[in-house]
């Protein structure tokens, strides 16, 4: 009986190290080619170091700065066909032109300010998604 409880520990033991080394003890979904969906950030964007790639589905332009803009994450835009229901919205500072409002975009670029602006380096518009 001592011989089976030692194995069944030893057993849990190597599935608690193989799960930690293999997740890091988080579950990151990517979408194909490294692409980070904007939810998959929310939790804390500021682990995220170095150039990134994002999806969304921008929400609308900031009235103070109108290089910035917001995107909401394209599962949650499509769900509510809106983008007005989001449960996070990412802050995207980019230089070049703003996309329209319901551009299903790929940004990027770096986070900032402690994960507060995303600064995009490049903006894509995949498609326009009408709601």
């Amino acid at each position: 009986m001592r011989k089976y409880i030692l194995g069944f520990g030893i057993a849990i033991l190597i599935g608690v190290v193989a799960y930690s080394s293999f997740s890091n003890g988080k579950t990151k979904t990517m979408k194909a080619g490294g692409i980070l969906g904007v939810n998959d950030i929310q939790a804390d964007p500021s682990a995220y170091k170095g150039i990134i790639t994002i999806t969304g589905v921008m929400a609308g332009t900031s009235r103070q700065d109108p290089k910035v803009f917001a995107i909401v994450d394209t599962t949650e835009a499509r769900a509510c066909k809106s983008t007005g229901c989001a449960r996070f919205y990412l802050s995207v500072r980019y230089e070049g032109p703003a996309p329209r409002v319901s551009d299903e975009v790929n940004v990027t670029g770096t986070f900032f300010e402690g994960g507060k602006v995303f600064i995009a380096t490049k903006v894509e518009v995949l498609r326009h998604l009408n709601f």
